[in-house]
């Protein structure tokens, strides 16, 4: 060790330099348990900052295989136009009942991968559904903690997964969600992320206008209409999950200083009372 006052190299466990006498400002730290608390606190609170919770890694993994779903799912969309143009002749000679020709390379190739874009659309779509409902799962469940939810875990689960009103009722789950962690975060003075009620609305809305084009699957303009509303609605999505997750980050940072405060009163307390 190295006094600070004369410079001086004495041994570490001293608790007085050799020369000067002066306080050994480390080992005074070590021996102190409330120094030593708050230290082992600062490293405890770094070391979460550093290390997001796992239920916030689950909700970006979530976010990123939607867009990559989001993507996969367009360019099927757009290249099955050009499947319905290439084999429009065939349908047309089919009604004619006439002779129908033999399919050229091009033909066979953009059906082998229009084939294939299905095939990564319906394995996506899966992975999407797994990771999307168990980062929902845990998050209702994490905020359950602190205050009650309309939607229980299962329930919001079993909800995301009906088909055609799904949006409709994860747009109630989202919701209640937000209000639930605004009333948690303002009620301990942290900062609650908002988001645009134009964006939780249109979930809803554009999940209805998405099913009316889908009706109308004999026109073109009615199928890439539904393809462009469905794009908006998956951001709609994607907007109000990077909401979610950013308050329950915050949620997980003051549950850890709480934690941290109170082993600090605890030792503070054993002291006074030894």
């Amino acid at each position: 060790m190295i006094c600070k006052k004369c410079g001086r190299e004495y041994e570490d466990d001293m608790p007085n330099c050799l020369w000067c006498d002066a306080s050994n400002d480390g080992q005074n730290e070590q021996n102190d348990p409330v120094k030593k608390a708050t230290s082992t606190s600062s490293t405890q609170q770094s070391e979460f900052v550093q290390d997001e919770p796992e239920n916030v890694r689950r909700g970006k993994s979530a976010i990123l295989w939607t867009k990559i779903f989001l993507v996969i799912t367009v360019i099927t969309g757009l290249f099955s136009e050009y499947i319905i143009h290439i084999f429009k002749p065939f349908t047309e000679m089919a009604e004619g009942s006439a002779s129908v020709p033999p399919l050229n390379l091009t033909q066979v190739l953009a059906t082998l991968f229009f084939l294939f874009l299905i095939f990564c659309v319906s394995i996506v779509s899966l992975v999407v559904i797994y990771k999307f409902c168990k980062w929902l799962y845990y998050t209702t469940k994490f905020l359950r903690k602190y205050t009650s939810t309309k939607f229980s875990p299962w329930a919001a689960v079993i909800c995301t997964m009906i088909p055609w009103i799904c949006g409709f009722l994860d747009y109630f789950i989202f919701k209640d969600l937000l209000a639930q962690q605004k009333k948690v975060l303002t009620g301990k003075g942290e900062k609650f992320a908002t988001i645009d009620k134009k964006i939780l609305t249109s979930i809803p809305i554009l999940t209805a206008l998405i099913l009316v084009p889908s009706l109308l699957s004999n026109i073109a303009s009615a199928r890439i209409a539904s393809i462009v509303l469905f794009a908006f609605c998956v951001g709609a999505y994607i907007k109000t999950m990077e909401t979610i997750i950013e308050n329950e980050k915050t949620m997980h940072d003051m549950r850890e200083r709480e934690i941290v405060n109170r082993k600090v009163e605890e030792i503070l307390a054993q002291r006074e009372n030894p």
